[in-house]
């Protein structure tokens, strides 16, 4: 990810930490995606649950899905934290940008 977004110059990683929520949005996302297979295989299966398959498509969801989400994760801890920031009314920088955002020259 670049570290500056090349059209509005908003600086992604604000501060050392910031991409925490990030990797909670993402390990919330793998959690409900594992669930969904455990439950989905089981109801699929009944009687006969194949066990070892399942065990298998679980092991590939939470080793893919947050490899895969997490770049969408980052994006949406971004949108939450810009949508949070304007809701409790955070000033504006001395320059007229928004704190994060640099100004292009």
């Amino acid at each position: 990810m670049v570290p500056d977004c090349p059209k509005c110059g908003l600086h992604f990683e604000r501060e050392e930490g910031f991409f925490l929520g990030a990797l909670m949005i993402n390990l919330a996302i793998t959690m409900g995606a594992l669930l969904a297979v455990w439950i989905i295989g089981f109801a699929v299966t009944l009687p006969d649950v194949p066990v070892v398959a399942l065990a298998v498509a679980a092991g590939l969801t939470a080793a893919l899905t947050p490899i895969m989400f997490y770049p969408f994760s980052k994006t949406l801890w971004c949108a939450l934290d810009i949508m949070l920031r304007r809701s409790m009314g955070e000033q504006f920088g001395g320059d007229g940008a928004q704190p994060g955002f640099h100004s292009k020259a």
